[in-house]
């Protein structure tokens, strides 16, 4: 459950501060780090740049190697989360259920799974029904302990950067939602029928049990299968070891490249059927091997009795696959239905035994109105057509205001903020040197905050992207899904101008001044 912020601000240009590990630049301290979703990747993501500028406020060295789960805020303001407990006690389980957990499982877990921010997950199996369930439950003191820091958050934000309050309300409402597990019920409900059958074979949302869910209580159908962020632990460690190296230094040698050449803008690797191939013949090997291994254990093995050791070969994860399924998915969730997990980190995709991925974790579920939904998709129409008109008019509509309007900062930033950070939009060019030069060309100074985790999903889908090596630039995957959209509900994008958007959102933007 680690938390990103951004400087998104509706359909205007985020100002964000992305770098890798090895990179030892300083970002301002009035920004909201997070660990990326996987070992390669590191990001921080400025509220507001120029409010450091304007207060001379003290810069910090970037750090690495934090914990994956890990939140908190670079002005010296962590989120005071309870530390995960190896069980709970049972008046907790009882006062959070109503009951007795023993008269709803047959079988409780005492030991969690896993645990993150405000919580953590416990096998059981249901008494009534004999399913294997998961049942999150929510750590005690959490969300008061949130409700203190944010009220700290904000009064920080209201004397240094008071522009960014309505940005920090948007998450504010979006992470409030975290704390009521009913909600996130209702969440996997809704995102659950809205794919039906037509991501069936590749995808999977648990099935909820709201009537044994409380606030505090989330029980969940159990997907079996271990997160995307753990495949790739894993089989960075293979990797590394093939090639004589560490974990650390495999890491370095990425690092280096970027640093030297820039984030990469799409992925140029091994195609999914090269990959799916390659794994199926290692497969077919290790069973042939596995099966001589079998007749030696029964025969001559068994008679001196010297066992020989069955192989298992730890086999890649697919990131074509995965990441066009995951792209496809949340392309489908954005623009379809304006319901999406505004917070998809490769702690919340399972790799399932099946191929399927399993998607996790709708607390912070985010829905766009139809206004908000249909201007998305203009937004991801204009961005992969190059339409630079289109783009600035929709900054204007969002209530996106600089000193002088250049059109060409305005597109580069809208890019940024929702579509690459790649070199081929960077060059070479590391994020804050990006930001930094954006900013000096042209400050902004106004803006909304109604695509605020438009942004952030953009942002997380690309840190996944990069986490598996495989980047993306959203437009490619989106545009056409947007498209026809924008076709089946009766406005092409064609007929899009300014006064059509203003119409449509003429009552829900939320305006902020510096």
């Amino acid at each position: 459950m680690d938390r990103e912020a951004s400087d998104a601000r509706g359909l205007c240009p985020p100002a964000a501060s992305i770098r890798c590990p090895a990179d030892h630049q300083v970002v301002h301290s009035c920004c909201v780090r997070v660990p990326s979703c996987q070992h390669q990747t590191h990001l921080r993501f400025c509220l507001f740049p120029q409010a450091a500028r304007r207060r001379s406020l003290p810069r910090r060295a970037a750090c690495v190697g934090e914990p994956q789960e890990s939140l908190s805020v670079s002005c010296g303001l962590p989120f005071r989360f309870p530390a995960p407990q190896p069980s709970f006690p049972p008046k907790t389980n009882r006062d959070d259920l109503g009951k007795e957990p023993s008269e709803m499982f047959s079988e409780f877990d005492e030991q969690p799974l896993g645990s993150a921010s405000i919580g953590q997950v416990h096998r059981a199996v249901l008494r009534e029904s004999g399913e294997e369930v998961a049942v999150k439950v929510q750590y005690p003191d959490s969300e008061r302990l949130f409700m203190n820091d944010m009220a700290t958050i904000r009064n920080f934000f209201e004397w240094v950067a008071p522009e960014q309050v309505i940005i920090l309300s948007e998450l504010e409402r979006s992470l409030q939602n975290e704390f009521d597990y009913q909600v996130e019920a209702d969440n996997l409900r809704v995102v659950r029928e809205n794919l039906g059958g037509h991501f069936a074979s590749e995808a999977v949302v648990p099935k909820a049990y709201p009537d044994l869910c409380t606030r505090r209580v989330l029980v969940m159908e159990m997907l079996p299968g271990p997160k995307l962020v753990d495949g790739l632990r894993k089989y960075a460690a293979v990797e590394a070891a093939a090639r004589g190296m560490t974990v650390q230094e495999l890491e370095d040698e990425i690092k280096a490249d970027w640093d030297e050449n820039g984030i990469p803008a799409v992925y140029d690797g091994p195609s999914a059927l090269e990959i799916a191939t390659y794994n199926a013949s290692v497969s077919v090997r290790d069973g042939a091997v596995n099966a001589g291994v079998w007749l030696y254990n029964h025969t001559y093995g068994w008679a001196t009795g010297h066992a020989a050791e069955y192989v298992s070969t730890t086999t890649p994860p697919n990131p074509p696959r995965i990441m066009d399924t995951i792209m496809r998915v949340h392309g489908e969730q954005l623009f379809k239905h304006g319901a999406f997990n505004a917070d998809p980190h490769a702690g919340n995709f399972l790799l399932l035994p099946d191929d399927r991925i399993g998607l996790i974790d709708y607390g912070s579920t985010k829905k766009l109105t139809r206004g908000e939904r249909l201007l998305t998709a203009v937004l991801y129409v204009a961005l992969s057509r190059g339409d630079r008109s289109m783009v600035f008019d929709i900054c204007r509509n969002g209530g996106y205001k600089s000193k002088y309007m250049d059109e060409d900062v305005i597109y580069k930033m809208t890019r940024f903020g929702f579509d690459s950070f790649g070199r081929d939009l960077l060059g070479k060019k590391n994020i804050q040197q990006f930001i930094d030069e954006c900013f000096a060309a042209d400050p902004w100074e106004e803006t909304a905050d109604n695509l605020v985790m438009v942004n952030f999903l953009s942002i997380r889908l690309r840190s996944v992207g990069l986490a598996m090596q495989h980047p993306v630039v959203c437009s490619k995957y989106w545009a056409p899904i947007a498209e026809q959209v924008l076709i089946d509900e009766g406005l092409p994008y064609e007929v899009w101008n300014l006064e059509l958007m203003q119409e449509l959102t003429k009552d829900v933007l939320r305006i902020a001044s510096s």
